[in-house]
């Protein structure tokens, strides 16, 4: 499953994780592309995920890895049920 970019306008990001989890096959693939607060200008910081958003929503996966699509800009989750 694919999330690109939609993350941080969603409300409940720990129930969104939470559903995704429970949608997958074992073993099955969660990415998340997202910009990151701290990265961003101010006044833009509202559509990235902050440090807690990033800890609510990896936590509880069976493993996980990031990446950095590009310096200082957006970052992609890749977490495994």
């Amino acid at each position: 499953m694919t999330m690109r970019l939609v993350l941080a306008f969603m409300a409940d990001k720990a129930a969104v994780a939470q559903r995704v989890r429970g949608l997958l096959a074992p073993g099955g693939v969660w990415v998340v592309t997202t910009p990151l607060t701290g990265r961003l200008p101010e006044e833009r910081g509202s559509i990235g995920l902050t440090a807690e958003d990033v800890a609510v929503v990896t936590d509880g996966w069976g493993r996980g890895r990031w990446y950095d699509l590009e310096p200082g800009g957006v970052r992609c989750f890749v977490l495994r049920a």
